[in-house]
């Protein structure tokens, strides 16, 4: 069990940074959202998972590290926000799933379509250059939605064995 410990530990210090960013991005994509509501969303959903690592980081550092008593609420917290992390992190995978599968040929279509529809887009930047790009950040989406994926499991089975801990 402590091997799975240490492993919760890893990625809980690399799900931070993430959330960090993604934190960022909420706030800005919350400005955009005033002016088209339907963004709310994706707003909450990503809201929700940056909740989620820093109740589960606090769960670890308080809970599991030093075995102090934690509030009730705490566990509430995390196990509703991990429920839309989950959601967050299989759309992740499966994004990058999808693109990583893809044939680049068709993919290369798409974007060259897109590319023809912006009239002021630079030539510099060619169809593979935006290839590149698009298969690299959809391996950081799979990475990030398996980690999260992996960190929420355990975090279930951490809440289950030091279910003691809540008052």
């Amino acid at each position: 069990m402590l091997d799975n410990l240490k492993l919760y530990k890893v990625l809980t210090y690399i799900l931070i940074p993430i959330a960090l960013f993604l934190g960022f991005i909420d706030t800005i994509l919350l400005m955009v959202s005033l002016l088209n509501p339907a963004n709310l969303l994706y707003v909450f959903i990503l809201a929700c998972f940056v909740i989620y690592t820093f109740v589960s980081f606090k769960f670890l550092r308080q809970g599991v590290q030093t075995e102090q008593i934690l509030k009730k609420s705490i566990k509430d917290w995390i196990k509703v926000n991990a429920i839309a992390s989950i959601f967050l992190c299989s759309l992740f995978c499966l994004n990058g799933l999808s693109i990583l599968l893809s044939d680049n040929a068709t993919l290369s279509k798409y974007i060259d379509e897109i590319i023809t529809l912006q009239p002021g887009f630079p030539k510099e930047i060619s169809a593979a250059t935006i290839l590149n790009i698009l298969k690299g950040i959809s391996v950081a989406f799979l990475i990030i939605g398996t980690v999260g994926l992996l960190h929420i499991r355990m975090t279930f089975r951490f809440l289950k064995k030091y279910g003691y801990l809540f008052e």
